[in-house]
């Protein structure tokens, strides 16, 4: 995606950021803090600016309310991830004081333990297709918003016959995203918090265009 104007990231970062606190984890993770709209409004401008600089954001006909983030891991930098990392954390830092700083120290202590991004490392060996954020907007949802948003990502997985993989924290994602084929390969769990992460993986499907023919004789 092009570079986005001002008001175009601002509208973008507003409904991701309500998406963001809709989110088990987050909602767990801002336990305590009170400003937690200004934090996930900041930090949702982080995540889409790094999404454009890497050509991983998606809107739907361009509009701020349907939004995804995605990539073929073949274009990710390990690199721009880290430091992208680092605003999030500087970000946090400056959106709440030391007391919630401290509470939400505290909260992570525990979500680390069902937070891993490094899992598919345990089912799938190189390339794949990773599926980082989709958020509908509460005003789009049930018109055809989602399937018009990861169809294009899927024909792409298909097309270069790569998996896709994705983790979610809310569990009402599983069954919506088993409708577009994924397959739960793993769950994380921890007694120190309900909360859990679930590992999801597509396998590519064979098409017609993709299918090497044998040559006759």
């Amino acid at each position: 995606m092009s570079s986005i104007v001002p008001e175009t990231l601002d509208a973008m970062a507003g409904y991701l950021a309500n998406s963001f606190l809709e989110d088990p984890m987050n909602k767990a993770q801002m336990e305590g803090i009170s400003k937690k709209e200004k934090l996930m409004r900041a930090n949702a401008r982080i995540a889409i600016k790094h999404a454009s600089n890497i050509d991983a954001l998606y809107l739907l006909d361009n509009d701020p309310r349907a939004i995804m983030v995605a990539y073929d891991t073949i274009n990710n930098s390990k690199i721009r991830d880290a430091w992208t990392n680092i605003k999030t954390i500087v970000a946090t830092f400056t959106s709440v004081n030391l007391k919630e700083l401290v509470k939400l120290i505290k909260n992570m202590k525990v979500l680390v333990k069902v937070l891993d991004f490094k899992w598919p490392q345990e089912f799938v060996k190189g390339r794949h297709y990773r599926m980082k954020i989709i958020s509908i907007d509460e005003s789009l949802r049930g018109t055809g918003a989602f399937r018009r948003l990861i169809t294009p990502a899927i024909e792409y997985s298909d097309r270069e016959q790569i998996p896709m993989v994705l983790e979610t924290h809310n569990p009402s994602n599983v069954g919506l995203y088993e409708h577009f084929g994924f397959k739960l390969v793993k769950t994380i769990s921890s007694p120190k918090t309900p909360i859990q992460q679930y590992c999801m993986i597509r396998k590519p499907m064979t098409t017609p265009e993709n299918t090497i023919k044998p040559k006759l004789k």
